[in-house]
């Protein structure tokens, strides 16, 4: 800004009209003292500015106004200018001075804000004094961007920068260099962390950090600055509308704060204010610093005093979790030392491949980035909402649970906004059925009441009436209270009542939670509905009475007391028996907390026992206790409740569902005073009965009781009883049902450890089959009573006497159980495994630190490997939170208070690379094998075996990962460092990764004997180099070990020898016993069986990659023929023709001849010629003719005169077809640019051809057909649906009839889209033969299969879809999986690795671990979107690409290899394409290309999308007129439901039964489904056939719009 540009800023901020009217002296007076400043002789002295302003020089070029307005104020203006500038903060009255003097104090600030903001134009940004606020741009992904304005605009008009400028100068302390440091910090690291991927709000952050100290400004003299700053921080705030950033900026007291559960705007917040630190000079002045985290903690210990241990370890608890989020804005690139503004983000290693340590830290990061992310979307409201709405639509009772658990666990630092919204719909769930989630959402509610404004604790100044805002919880309750003792009268009876028994559990967490301050006031408002018991209503009553059977005791005011007693006499004397039992119940727990010389101790006395409950055993048991606390005699009523007769009517009635859960709640604890008490006789039958209850009450509340009452009897029951009582509770797990899965486990598991050691292994045993269930809720339950197992196991010791490596063993073996679980593949197992994690183990008060401690060093790298291998859904992510987060505080407890941890350290690795297709228990028991000689095994799922026809390596992956989850100390190999043991760099690399340990390789014998790059001669690091680890093949198993020649190793070799039942499993054999639906549990994991099945994985699948041979087609170009060609050409191609004409001396004949047999044989042959328009009229003898086709076309022309073809010949290709093809490609190469039928035949069948293939007929005069067609920018389809089959369907000749009809109508189809466009029809198949050979070819290999094998040099790497499941000859052959990735809306669309393949990079890799020259092969080229894509990575890579090599080539598409420097061949050449087909994804569930996210409702089965009606309505359809859209889609539609009916048929003659959705995978090879959405979800026993039927039936209901 220049100086006049100053000095017209200044007028103009004098004449502003907001400013004016902050003025007391008349705006006319203002104005003309204004308007005659002569601003640039006033400004004179300040310019030029070199260095920052004081506000005292500002004061001296600014006095002469001043003094026109006022007369100083007797402290000075500076002073006194600081204080009016702080009442527009917080306005307070100031008698003392005239309103003249704060006019002057408005116009000073006004003077200072313009030459503050010409400061910062003109000197450098000063982080200490300077605001780097948001950038507009900034804020346009800011949740808050219009609060942020508001912020802006309450920041400039209430001149906040200018009063901390002025505090500077007035005050001792630096509040504006803290305040801008801190502002400094938070937002420099949120840009970073933003930039780079991290979820912050750069507008929230900035606001709160702006504005987290204002509130130091309304402190009052005297009042504690440090404490009270924050209460006038958050009114600031709130008065001006500023919510969600007072929020942030109100609440960042450190010590008050669970760090954990803070979103990224707080935490950012806390950590730059814990690094801002003052200190005071010498001159009793403060000075801001920055400092490091460590020495920002060394310095607030060195001031605070009386630092006890407990103190200390809250701090370095607090210190030790921002250390956390620092480390995990570091890893996203963030440069904490704010030297610069970032780097690229970290690459963390593979889980698998971390040190202990590292595990630890990336375990830390984990649990901090799924918080981060969790606050993320808990924390903005848009995304809070959804999550609620998600909840509130759910139906699955295990779902609902998880939202609630998150909820539980989080809710504290929410908006009072977002707690009230979760509160309606935590009322809503007490109307569910599930008693569980009835009771958690109650208990729910009763916490977030207790600690509605707990989350952010602010200290009020003295005589500060509380805010309605503080009021706000006991209203709630107040309102909540209502609802639940007198709910809506509309619910049904039942309903009531299931509101109403959860009043208990709500007043349960609010009055045991609640604060000390706060619990006269909640107390105060249920308590008042005792008043007067007559005037309530029976079940309103027994509500009520439940309610308070909790109440803490050391709590509640002695008229409290007085008013509960008096209330359960009224009904323990006329109510029923549940209202009786209730008061009862009431009186014992009063009891607890008087004594008798309480003058109520004897009103209840007189209650008790003039209570008439002797008609009813529990009742009579419930009176018998409360006699007996009392200090009076109950003996009469132990007599009679000590006999048989009551013990069976307790039986009948608890099992009777019009029992009052109340008398079964009183019945249990009878049955549990008759166990030691009763007759001994009665023993089993009541244990027996407890485990009835648990299986059949109706009640939560009864459930529990008889479980733990049931466990309270354990010990007196014989070894047999405990055995025979478990077993039956096991039992009851395999039904699957979930209220039975919810109770039982807890008990169930803690039951068994009552059983001895043989019976106990008996029933873990049952407890894995369980796992392997295909049932969810079986699976789920048998992982809870697991879980429960462990969290009690250390008992088991002190019960049975057992050597430890035995009770460590069966530990293990039990922790394993819980892997298996995190490592299954179905979501809602995953989720309970991380709950049990979470919940029952590390947040457990049951398991000891001891014992954590050594759980978590044998689980902690298995848990972080399996969290990071499998995606999450949503509510998997909340599982995932909230099991981290308990596993992470367990972390940070032990680095405070025992360091690190004690892992146990490998010094020998094994690698065991394999194809695993599939991992079978003959690998198992090699890794078990080798693990137990002391070795940490790596199982790295090899692509190199190129010749095999393998499972999807991510398939082949997860079932690995199942196999071995529960065995410790095994981990998956990285799938993105490739090792192929030819190959001494990836050896190289390998040694590397486990730098500093002993590795070996282990393999097969059959691989040392047979393996190529063992036969190779040795050379620095080879695979000879290595140490090894052979195991005997079922292949060498009549032969001795050493036999196997190794001498050329020159590593350690072990061998190893696995038990013949192991040995004999095969690849083969699993494969077979698939197809025949046979039980393969002893062959595979059983717990992979299921998954197997469900995907219909390996069904009909070849074991090898199928050749392609080069084809027994072959094409000849011949002028001018020779009469033994004609002749033989005459003999073999009849054609219908007695004779066939002798070709045109001036043709060219295109012969196709069929290579089988000694002499290939003619099936057929086209004639043509090329000629200009100038040759038309010589051509057709017409002058009419010439003309007409002289109007339609340029240039050169290719005329058609004559079509031959064998009627003998019997195959599946058509003939006329491939040379019509032939010869129009050929010329369009040759720049022909329209096309001409001249020739005398009207065979409907040559027309039908012609008409195909975009040839339309001229209007002319003649019986003679015309067609022509245009050429210039034809379409092109492929014709590849049947090689989209499996065999035996695809040489099924009804199938293959289908597939024929199905081309022909496409194609008219396609006609109609592009009247009169060439449509080239294209052969898939004759593409791959004429491909293989130019490969071949290319590759100096023969096109056939040679014994031995002869492999050239070079490679064939196909990256499309094309030759997927073949081989060419001779020639390594490894595919690059990619798919086009459609986005949701399919807007636009990426190139991706195929679902259930490695990441492209990682196959890219692999390809260049073959060390081989690349030969890319594909069946298209034109806009290269997967060329494009790869080409970068190839590059990256070092790939060495040979050359590229397409079925057909476009112009564009030669034009964009040539700009990448690639060379490219192609069996057809198309110089200007216009648009193109590909037939198999045109058809539902035989092709299609994916959907991003879309999610598989049939297991097998990819979900994707098909281009056409009703699935989609793509751009390239809008030149075409919406009938033939219509039509066209109505075509394909058609062709793929007739094409799957005939393989439907082809199946069921075959197999004798249907194929469904479910087995698609068993004819089709890579079978897909369209993608409906997420809320629709297939019949997978429905058929392929009838789900496109249904398609085409809406299709048509759009008719009449499309036609």
């Amino acid at each position: 800004m220049e100086r006049n540009a100053l000095h017209l800023n200044m007028a103009e901020a004098f004449a502003e009209e907001s400013f004016l009217r902050q003025l007391d002296r008349s705006r006319t007076d203002m104005t003309r003292l204004f308007s005659n400043v002569d601003w640039e002789r006033l400004l004179y002295p300040l310019l030029p500015l070199e260095q920052r302003l004081t506000c005292a020089q500002a004061l001296t070029a600014f006095r002469p106004l001043l003094d026109a307005i006022a007369p100083q104020p007797p402290e000075g203006w500076l002073p006194y200018t600081y204080r009016a500038a702080s009442s527009l903060l917080f306005p307070a009255e100031d008698p003392s001075h005239s309103p003249a003097q704060r006019d002057g104090a408005l116009c000073l600030l006004q003077f200072l804000r313009c030459l503050f903001d010409y400061e910062r134009t003109v000197l450098p940004f000063d982080p200490w004094l300077d605001f780097s606020f948001c950038t507009e741009k900034e804020l346009k992904d800011s949740d808050v961007a219009e609060e942020y304005r508001l912020f802006l605009k309450h920041w400039r008009d209430e001149y906040v920068y200018e009063l901390l400028r002025l505090g500077r100068e007035v005050t001792p302390f630096r509040t504006l260099e803290h305040i801008a440091g801190v502002h400094h910090v938070a937002i420099t690291v949120s840009r970073a962390f933003r930039k780079r991927g991290g979820l912050i709000d750069v507008g929230l952050i900035s606001g709160a950090a702006a504005a987290h100290d204002i509130g130091k400004f309304g402190c009052k003299a005297g009042e504690r600055v440090p404490y009270l700053h924050y209460f006038y921080t958050d009114q600031w705030c709130a008065d001006r509308g500023l919510l969600s950033i007072g929020r942030i900026a109100a609440n960042h007291s450190v010590w008050d704060l669970e760090i954990e559960n803070l979103s990224s705007e707080s935490l950012v917040l806390v950590y730059a204010d814990f690094r801002v630190k003052q200190s005071r000079g010498d001159d009793g002045r403060e000075i801001a610093q920055l400092f490091s985290l460590k020495e920002a903690f060394d310095v607030i210990l060195s001031k605070l005093d009386n630092v006890d241990d407990t103190k200390r370890r809250r701090y370095q608890y607090v210190y030790t979790k921002l250390a956390d989020f620092e480390e995990y804005m570091v890893s996203f690139g963030v440069d904490t030392t704010l030297a610069t503004t970032g780097a690229a983000p970290h690459s963390r290693r593979d889980p698998a491949l971390m040190t202990e340590e590292e595990v630890v830290s990336a375990l830390q990061y984990t649990a901090v980035d799924h918080n981060i992310r969790l606050m993320h979307r808990l924390g903005h409201d848009r995304l809070f909402v959804a999550i609620l709405e998600a909840a509130r639509t759910e139906k699955e009772p295990s779902r609902i649970r998880a939202y609630l658990s998150i909820f539980e666990e989080y809710f504290t630092y929410w908006s009072n906004a977002q707690k009230e919204q979760t509160l309606e719909f935590l009322y809503e769930l007490l109307l569910l059925p599930d008693g569980d989630i009835r009771r958690q959402a109650a208990g729910l509610i009763g916490r977030i009441l207790a600690g509605y404004q707990s989350g952010y604790k602010k200290e009020l100044p003295a005589g500060t009436a509380p805010s309605p805002q503080e009021n706000r919880p006991f209203v709630l309750w107040s309102e909540y209270l209502e609802k639940l003792i007198y709910p809506d009268r509309r619910l049904t009876p039942l309903q009531t009542r299931k509101i109403r028994y959860q009043a208990k559990t709500v007043a349960d967490a609010l009055l045991t939670q609640c604060a000390d301050a706060h619990f006269p006031r909640f107390a105060q408002i249920l308590f008042r509905l005792y008043d007067s018991p007559q005037t309530v209503e029976a079940d309103e009553a027994f509500s009520l009475l439940d309610a308070v059977l909790n109440v803490p005791l050391d709590r509640i005011a002695d008229a409290d007391r007085t008013k509960l007693i008096q209330f359960a006499k009224w009904w323990l004397k006329n109510g029923g028996d549940s209202q009786k039992a209730a008061a009862l119940r009431l009186f014992r727990h009063l009891i607890a907390g008087m004594s008798r010389s309480d003058t109520e101790w004897y009103e209840i006395i007189d209650a008790v026992e003039n209570a008439a409950c002797e008609n009813c055993t529990p009742l009579y048991f419930l009176q018998a206790q409360l006699i007996e606390r009392l200090g009076l005699d109950a003996s009469d009523h132990w007599e009679v409740l000590n006999q048989a007769e009551p013990v069976s009517g307790v039986f009948l009635d608890n099992l009777k569902t019009a029992t009052p859960w109340v008398l079964k709640a009183a019945g249990v604890e009878y049955l549990s005073e008759q166990v030691t008490y009763g007759l001994p006789s009665n023993i089993l039958h009541i244990a027996t009965h407890f485990s009835n209850l648990m299986q059949v009450s109706e009640t939560v509340v009864v459930r529990r009781l008889a479980g733990k009452a049931l466990l309270g009897m354990a010990q007196v029951l014989t070894p047999a009883r405990r055995n025979e009582i478990a077993v039956e509770m096991t039992k009851t797990l395999e039904t699957g049902q979930a209220e039975l899965s919810q109770y039982i486990p807890e008990y169930l598991g803690q039951f068994i450890l009552w059983l001895a050691p043989r019976e106990l292994d008996e029933i873990i045993e049952q407890l894995f089959s369980l796992l392997t269930s295909s049932n969810t809720g079986v699976v789920n339950a048998a992982l809870s009573t697991v879980g429960s197992m462990l969290e009690h196991y250390a008992e088991y010791s002190t019960r049975f006497a057992e050597e430890e490596d035995v009770l460590t063993a069966r530990w293990q073996k039990l922790a394993g159980f819980l892997l298996k679980g995190l490592a299954s593949c179905n979501e809602a197992v995953r989720e309970e495994s991380l709950r049990i994690l979470g919940e029952h183990l590390f947040a457990s008060k049951t398991l000891s630190y001891e014992d954590k401690e050594t759980l978590f060093t044998l689980m902690a790298k298995k848990i972080l490997f399996l969290i990071h291998e499998q995606g999450e859904e949503e509510l998997t992510f909340f599982y995932t939170a909230a099991a981290l987060s308990h596993i992470y505080r367990f972390i940070v407890r032990h680095r405070i208070e025992s360091g690190p941890f004690p892992f146990t350290e490998h010094k020998k690795v094994a690698f065991f690379p394999g194809t695993f297709d599939p991992f079978s228990l003959s690998h198992k028991g090699i890794v078990q094998e080798i693990r137990n000689l002391g070795y940490e095994v790596y199982l790295a799922v090899d692509e190199f075996s190129w010749s095999k026809k393998a499972q999807p390596s991510l398939v082949r992956r997860q079932i690995v990962s199942m196999s071995v989850a529960d065995e410790f100390d095994v981990y998956l190999f990285p799938h993105d460092i490739p090792v192929n043991l030819a190959n001494p760099d990836d050896l190289g690399r390998l040694r590397q990764v486990f730098g500093g340990r002993e590795v070996y390789l282990t393999v097969g014998s059959d691989v040392v004997a047979g393996a190529s790059s063992y036969k190779a001669e040795p050379k620095p690091g080879s695979v000879h180099h290595l140490n090894h680890i052979i195991f005997r093949r079922a292949a060498t198993h009549d032969q001795v070990v050493e036999n196997v020649d190794i001498s050329h190793i020159t590593g350690k070799v072990i061998h190893l020898e696995l038990p013949t039942h192991l040995e004999d499993i095969s690849s083969s054999r699993i494969r077979e016993n698939i197809d025949l639906g046979r039980d393969i549990s002893n062959l595979i994991d059983p717990t992979v069986q299921d998954y197997i099945h469900t995907n219909s994985l390996y069904l009909r699948e070849p074991q090898y990659k199928q050749l392609i041979r080069t084809g027994f087609l072959d094409f000849s170009w011949e002028q001018n023929i020779g009469e033994e060609l004609w002749q033989e050409l005459q003999e073999s191609v009849s054609d219908g023709w007695s004779f066939l004409p002798h070709p045109d001396s001036r043709d060219t004949l295109c012969i196709l001849w069929r290579n089988t047999g000694n002499k290939p044989k003619p099936l057929g042959y086209l004639t043509a010629r090329i000629l200009n328009s100038s040759g038309l009229y010589d051509a057709l003898g017409s002058q009419s003719l010439a003309n007409e086709v002289r109007v339609r076309t340029a240039g050169r022309i290719l005329l058609l005169t004559g079509l031959h073809v064998s009627e003998a010949y019997d195959h599946n290709y058509d003939v006329g077809q491939l040379l019509l093809t032939e010869f129009l490609s050929k010329a369009m190469a040759d720049d022909c640019g329209y096309a001409v039928w001249w020739a005398n035949d009207t065979s409907p069948a040559k027309l039908d051809l012609l008409e195909r293939n975009g040839f339309i007929h001229i209007n002319a005069d003649t019986l003679r057909p015309l067609l022509f067609t245009d050429m210039r920018s034809p379409v092109v389809l492929l014709q590849n649906a049947a090689t989209t089959l499996k065999e035996p369907f695809s040489s099924d000749k009804a199938v293959l009839e289908a597939v024929r009809s199905a081309h022909f109508r496409i194609q008219r189809s396609i006609c109609e889209l592009y009247p009169g466009i060439t449509v080239l029809s294209l052969n898939s198949e004759l593409i791959y033969h004429r491909l293989v050979r130019k490969i071949t070819e290319r590759n100096n290999v023969p096109s056939e299969p040679t014994t031995p094998r002869q492999l050239g040099e070079k490679m064939c790497v196909p990256f499309g879809k094309f030759l997927r499941g073949n081989a060419v000859p001779n020639t390594v052959t490894k595919t690059i999986h990619t798919d086009k990735v459609f986005a949701e809306d399919l807007h636009n669309f990426t190139i991706d690795a195929y679902p259930g393949y490695a990441p492209l990079e990682s196959q890219i890799r692999t390809v260049r671990s073959f060390r081989r020259p690349v030969i890319l092969v594909d069946d298209i080229l034109h806009s290269g979107h997967r060329i494009n894509v790869l080409d970068p990575l190839f590059r990256k890579e070092g790939l060495n690409i040979d050359r590229v090599m397409v079925g057909f080539l476009s112009g564009r598409g030669k034009d964009l290899m040539a700009a990448k420097g690639r060379e490219v061949d192609s069996v057809y050449f198309v110089p200007n394409l216009r648009a193109w087909f590909i037939e198999s994804t045109m058809y539902p569930f035989i092709g299609g290309n994916t959907v991003e996210k879309a999610e598989s409702t049939v297991p097998g089965l990819t979900p994707s999308v098909n281009l056409i009606l009703p699935y989609a309505y793509p751009r390239f359809y809008k030149s075409s007129d919406r009938r033939s859209v219509y039509n066209f889609s109505k075509v394909c539609l058609e062709n793929s439901r007739d094409i799957m009916l005939a393989v439907e048929n082809a199946y069921r003659e075959r197999y004798a039964r249907n194929l469904t959705l479910s087995r698609l995978s068993e004819a089709i090879i890579l079978p897909l489904c369209p993608d409906k959405g997420s809320t629709l979800k297939y019949d997978a026993s429905l058929s392929a056939s009838a789900c496109i039927e249904n398609d085409i039936k809406m299709l048509q209901r759009t008719r009449d719009f499309l036609e």
